[in-house]
């Protein structure tokens, strides 16, 4: 039976592949997450847009109109902060999908490795069990040969 002596270590590298995968998924769900927050402070500001036309179109309330505009400055300073960490999220992204492409590398060189391994072990079994029965079939047919010679002499 083969045993692959670097099996340990694959299995350490195929762990490490799966930590990597799930690192990279997490990031994947934090940018989501970030995106879905952006989505909803540009609804509240095109809510802010339409409220601040409303206002300019009937009586208009200074004060509401003036706090309106303060609201959706802040409204945008939130989306530029959650620009700015999507891309920050993004560069971690492009960092942590670098990492996993590594350990699939690693992972999938040590099985191409184990495969070979296997096959090799194979191949030098059936080379025995063919010099086995190569050897058998020779003793076999000198025997043969032994009896035809013992019959022919009696």
């Amino acid at each position: 039976m083969f045993k692959f002596r670097l099996a340990t270590l694959l299995k350490i590298r195929k762990r490490d592949r799966d930590q990597a995968a799930k690192m990279v998924q997490d990031a994947r769900l934090a940018i989501a997450k970030v995106e879905e927050n952006k989505r909803e402070l540009m609804a509240q500001n095109a809510e802010m847009n339409d409220l601040r036309k409303g206002a300019s179109a009937g009586a208009i309330d200074l004060r509401s109109l003036l706090d309106a505009q303060r609201f959706q400055m802040i409204l945008l300073a939130q989306v530029q902060q959650l620009d700015d960490h999507l891309s920050k999220l993004n560069q971690e992204l492009q960092r942590r999908e670098a990492s996993l492409l590594k350990c699939q590398q690693s992972v999938k060189s040590l099985e191409k490795l184990r495969d070979q391994r296997i096959e090799s072990a194979e191949t030098l079994a059936l080379l025995k069990q063919q010099e086995r029965t190569d050897e058998w079939s020779s003793v076999r047919h000198a025997i043969s040969i032994q009896s035809n010679a013992n019959e022919d002499e009696a």
